[in-house]
């Protein structure tokens, strides 16, 4: 009788035993806080299906000299800064609990196809991981942010810091390199105008800035202009202007001189009356890029604010 009980206490013991290692093993692979742990070094290629493009496909390839960002038929450099974060957001993304476990809970952290961004990393051939980024929650209390994610292969829904969504979840523009003008307004000597009618030079003496080195202009003016200028950006890209047009289409010009410059700055509007927006911004600070704009956009800020010059002298 004592070694049946004993016997008895012993299945039990290893029931228990059994049972502690079973759950332990299906909670080490249902939480693991490297959920989408990469080897950054390896990645060559991403593959994004962002919610801000409606989910078409957006490709992040690596190359010899840089990252090439494609979208449909347009391909262009992808801005190094942004590809770095975009890395960096990948090595960073650590699990802090589970949500949900099940499939109909999907819908509610937009962590379904069709919902949230879905993004494939790849090393060579090889798909080191395929997750789905959905909805945040932000907490007031804590100024902390969470995001909602789950393994595409997968049903359970995992907790993570930060806003993946807004930091990985972006569309093809803004991968790209949006730069019209870059200067320090001290640094600049002057600036040739070749406006639609009118064509004139500004340039800084020892007693101002004066147009056609006679006319003095208002120095507050010339300032306002070039900080403009300073750090200015297009909006919205025009992938479907033709560049062989440009030369029949060119309307005004603006070449801006400046100390600590390899080459002027030169700004060019092209004006085509069939298409909306009709304007479109060219740099040669960012030759592989063209922008379209409307009358109250960058057109504006870069020639029509020059008319102020003359309309000062007249």
């Amino acid at each position: 009788m004592k070694d049946k009980k004993l016997l008895i206490l012993f299945v039990a013991l290893l029931v228990i035993y059994a049972l502690t290692k079973v759950l332990d093993v299906k909670k080490d692979r249902s939480f693991d806080t490297d959920l989408v742990k990469i080897d950054t070094a390896s990645v060559t290629r991403i593959v994004v299906y962002p919610k801000a493009d409606d989910f078409a496909e957006v490709t992040l390839t690596r190359e010899n000299n840089g990252w090439i960002v494609t979208k449909g038929g347009v391909s262009t450099k992808a801005m190094p800064d942004r590809i770095q974060s975009v890395l960096g957001q990948l090595a960073l993304i650590k699990t802090k609990r589970i949500v949900a476990k099940k499939p109909e809970k999907h819908a509610e952290y937009e962590v379904e196809q069709g919902k949230g961004t879905r993004i494939q990393v790849w090393a060579g051939d090889k798909l080191l991981r395929d997750f789905i980024i959905g909805r945040f929650n932000f907490n007031q209390q804590t100024r902390q942010a969470t995001s909602f994610v789950r393994l595409t292969d997968q049903d359970e829904i995992f907790a993570v810091d930060g806003f993946l969504s807004m930091s990985l979840g972006q569309g093809f523009d803004s991968y790209r390199n949006k730069k019209l003008a870059r200067l320090t307004p001290a640094d600049v000597t002057g600036f040739d105008v070749q406006l639609r009618d009118v064509s004139f030079q500004i340039g800084k003496t020892p007693e101002g800035w004066k147009m056609n080195e006679s006319t003095p202009v208002d120095s507050t003016e010339v300032q306002a202009w070039l900080s403009t200028l300073a750090g200015l950006n297009g909006s919205a890209f025009a992938d479907d202007f033709d560049p062989a047009r440009a030369d029949d289409l060119r309307t005004d010009v603006v070449t801006v001189h400046a100390n600590n410059q390899s080459e002027p700055l030169r700004l060019e509007c092209f004006t085509d009356s069939t298409r909306t927006p009709p304007f479109i911004i060219h740099s040669n600070l960012n030759p592989d890029n063209w922008f379209e704009s409307d009358s109250t956009g960058v057109y504006k800020k870069i020639f029509d604010d020059l008319r102020g010059f003359l309309s000062d002298i007249e």
